[in-house]
């Protein structure tokens, strides 16, 4: 701040000659004014000490400068006074305090300054010829203004940087680091996936874009590495458990058989959420148009023989129009799947579970099962995690999955309670 405003009074003071001259002449007759004192033999004389007395040698050490002190009845002077000076001194009435006036000498302009004691009207004084250089300029005006005056100039050198910053530096800055943001807020999480892009970065950001971008790559490869686990876990599970399965129909003892067949059921519901879910989470999903009706009525269609076994009914309301979305069909499928078979699990005593499609992109499924506690519904949304109520066979990725996929397109998964008891799932896909 105190080199701007130097700087900004060398630049303002070398354009303007005007303020220059005045504001050298003001200082000096201050100066002069301040200086005058008398010795014990009650001489008139001027008396400066430290800074005063180096800016009076300034003006001094000029050949053009003069000055004269007149208190009515001593006259203390430096210099040549010019001829023409003393005219206009004599016509200024004594009434005004203060007043400037233009003279040439040897072919120069020069600006006068007449100066009367507000205290004793008696004290006239004149002077003129002042002539600093820039750097004398500047040195003698913020002596002139320290330390209140100061302040207010560095006050008003400080706005004017802001102002400047704010308007000009917001493009070479703000809006580079604008563009950083928003390609980080691009990233999707997926294997390989997008990165903050560095084009048009500025170098000092660069250094930051490549260790994100790095960062991202190394838990890339982490999670690549789970994914890849519980795939091939999961994969190499389900022939096993198949076989298992057929060779429980030896066991003679029907209450045990139906006990094991059971958990090997459970065992094998496991598995397959386990490996549905690795594969959501390690692709990239690729979208198109589909037609969300069209896609819940196929689901539904397959779980129908189910429901009758349970002595259940599945309602679909869907409305005759298309609902369109961009998604992946495939993965609408296995979300709904999940959904309805939630459904049917939990669906004790009930006689009806509603599928419906509306209009506007959203996909309610409504049982009146034992539902979920408020406080557990977003918990629920997370892998191997079972609500209270819950029934024993569930495997406590169901919903997990499907808000998987839900997020995947963009959407919301909303856990509410069904009106006389029971839990309303609503999922909502973007626009388009």
């Amino acid at each position: 701040m105190v080199l701007s405003t130097v700087l900004t009074l060398g630049v303002f003071l070398s354009t303007n000659t005007k303020s220059k001259q005045r504001m050298n002449a003001d200082t000096v007759g201050k100066l002069i004014q301040s200086g005058m004192t008398y010795d014990s033999s009650g001489k008139l004389a001027l008396q400066q000490t430290g800074i005063p007395a180096t800016i009076m040698g300034f003006a001094e050490a000029e050949p053009s400068f003069w000055y004269f002190v007149n208190d009515g009845e001593q006259t203390v002077s430096h210099g040549t006074v010019p001829s023409s000076v003393g005219q206009i001194i004599k016509a200024a009435p004594s009434e005004i305090f203060a007043s400037e006036f233009y003279y040439t000498s040897d072919g120069e302009r020069f600006l006068g300054l007449r100066l009367v004691d507000d205290s004793n009207p008696k004290v006239v004084i004149a002077l003129g010829g002042i002539s600093f250089s820039d750097t004398q300029t500047i040195f003698v005006t913020l002596w002139a203004v320290w330390p209140q005056g100061l302040y207010h100039l560095l006050g008003l050198v400080l706005v004017t940087t802001v102002t400047i910053a704010a308007v000009i530096l917001r493009h070479t800055i703000a809006t580079p680091v604008r563009r950083v943001v928003d390609s980080a807020e691009q990233i999707d999480g997926l294997p390989n996936g997008r990165r903050i892009s560095d084009r048009d970065t500025p170098t000092e950001l660069r250094p930051m874009v490549a260790a994100f971008n790095t960062a991202l790559t190394r838990i890339d490869h982490a999670f690549e590495a789970q994914r890849n686990f519980l795939a091939s876990a999961s994969h190499e599970l389900r022939t096993p458990l198949t076989k298992l399965r057929i060779k429980l129909d030896l066991v003679t003892d029907v209450e045990v058989r139906e006990m094991l067949i059971r958990d090997a059921t459970r065992l094998a519901a496991i598995v397959t959420t386990s490996l549905q879910l690795a594969r959501l989470s390690g692709q990239s999903l690729a979208f198109s148009a589909v037609d969300l009706t069209a896609v819940t009525r196929l689901v539904v269609a397959d779980h129908v023989p189910r429901a009758i076994r349970q002595g259940l009914e599945i309602e679909l309301r869907a409305p005759q129009a298309t609902v369109g979305i961009s998604g992946s069909e495939a993965a609408i499928r296995v979300a709904l799947d999940n959904l309805i078979s939630n459904s049917l699990r939990h669906a004790q005593g009930a006689q009806t579970i509603v599928v419906e499609v509306l209009a506007s992109r959203q996909l309610k499924i409504i049982d009146h099962g034992p539902g979920i506690l408020v406080e557990e519904r977003e918990t629920v949304l997370h892998p191997f995690v079972r609500g209270a109520k819950a029934a024993s066979e569930g495997s406590g990725m169901g919903l997990a999955i499907v808000a998987q996929v839900i997020r995947a397109h963009g959407g919301s998964v909303v856990l509410d309670e069904t009106a006389g008891g029971g839990l309303t799932v609503c999922l909502t896909f973007p626009a388009h």
